[in-house]
C-alpha cells in the first residue's frame, strides 16, 4: 500500500500578489501530474492542511476543480490558513468529512488506520488540540488498539529550531503527547505547516513533516526572527506500508533527468 502525502498547497485566487509570486495552483497541478504518472500509483492521498491561503470560498472552489484531475482517492485536512466552515461548505459532498464541527476523521485500508486531526485555531497561526479534540482522539484510538495507526495533522508537535515557525507551533503539545503515549498502535505522525522536510521523535513516536507543494520556508537556525521563503524544489512524501513496516520516501514534483541507468544484471 502506498500513501501519498501532500501539504500546504496554499491555493490563492488568480491575479493576487500571492498567486503571482508562488503560482500555487500551477504547482499543485504539477504535483498531481507527478502522482498520476507513477508506475506504482498510490492507493490514496492525504493533504495535511493550509489547503488555501485565505480561507475564501473562491479558493476552495479552485482547489476542488484541481483535485478533479486526480484518479485516486484524496482525503483533506485543514491548517491555520483554512476556514473550517467555508471548507466544509465547499466540500460537503465528501462523505468522509464531518458535516460540521472539527475536521477530524478515521479511515481504514489494508489493516492500516489513518486518522486526520484538526489543529486549526480560528484566524490564528498557532495550532492546538483542545480537550474536546484530544478526547475524540483518545476514544477513537481506544476503539481499535491492535490496528497499526498513522496520525496526520497540520501543526507539528515539536520544536524545530526555526524560531519564527516554532512561535506558530502546536500549543499545549504535552497533552497531545500524553494521549499518544497511551496507544502503542500509533506508529508514525505526519504533519505539514513548516514547508520543509523535518523529522523528530515525539513521546516515543517518529514524526515527519511534509514539505509544501508551493514554496519552502528558509532554513534559519540562528535563533533570530528571520522568516523568508525560498524557491527550493517542491516535494511530496510517499509512505509505503507492507503490512508490517512503514517506509517513507520523498519525491520531487518537478521534472528531472535520469543521468544513468543500469541495463541488464548488476553482476
Amino acid at each position: 500500500m502506498i500513501i501519498a502525502q501532500l501539504s500546504d498547497p496554499h491555493i490563492a485566487a488568480p491575479n493576487t500578489e500571492f498567486d503571482a509570486l508562488y503560482k500555487t495552483s500551477e504547482k499543485l497541478k504539477t504535483a498531481i501530474k507527478s502522482i498520476n504518472r507513477l508506475k506504482n500509483k498510490p492507493d490514496l492521498i492525504m493533504i495535511t492542511g493550509d489547503l488555501v491561503n485565505c480561507g475564501e470560498e473562491a479558493e476552495y472552489k479552485i482547489l476542488k476543480s484541481i483535485l478533479k484531475e486526480l484518479d485516486i482517492p484524496c482525503y483533506l485536512g485543514i491548517g491555520n490558513h483554512d476556514c473550517r466552515e467555508t471548507f466544509q461548505a465547499v466540500f460537503s459532498d465528501q462523505g468522509y468529512l464531518p458535516e460540521n464541527g472539527f475536521v477530524h476523521y478515521s479511515i481504514e485500508q489494508e489493516n492500516l488506520r489513518l486518522i486526520m486531526l484538526d489543529t486549526n485555531i480560528f484566524q490564528a497561526p498557532q495550532g492546538v488540540l483542545c480537550p474536546e479534540r484530544l478526547a475524540w482522539l483518545d476514544k477513537t484510538l481506544s476503539e481499535k488498539p491492535d490496528m497499526p495507526t498513522l496520525l496526520f495533522m497540520h501543526h507539528p508537535p515539536f520544536k524545530t529550531g526555526i524560531k519564527t515557525m516554532d512561535n506558530m507551533g502546536l500549543e499545549e503539545a504535552k497533552a497531545f503527547g500524553q494521549v499518544v503515549e497511551k496507544h502503542d498502535q500509533v506508529i508514525r505522525i505526519f504533519c505539514g505547516h513548516l514547508h520543509r522536510p523535518i523529522q523528530s521523535v515525539f513521546h516515543g513516536t517518529p514524526v515527519q513533516v511534509c514539505p509544501s507543494t508551493s514554496h519552502r520556508v528558509m532554513l534559519c537556525l540562528e535563533g533570530d526572527e528571520t522568516l523568508a521563503t525560498t524557491s527550493e524544489p517542491p516535494e511530496i512524501l510517499l509512505h509505503v506500508w507492507d503490512g508490517n513496516n512503514l517506509v517513507t520516501h520523498s519525491m520531487p514534483t518537478a521534472d528531472y533527468e535520469i543521468l544513468w541507468k543500469l541495463e541488464g544484471e548488476l553482476y
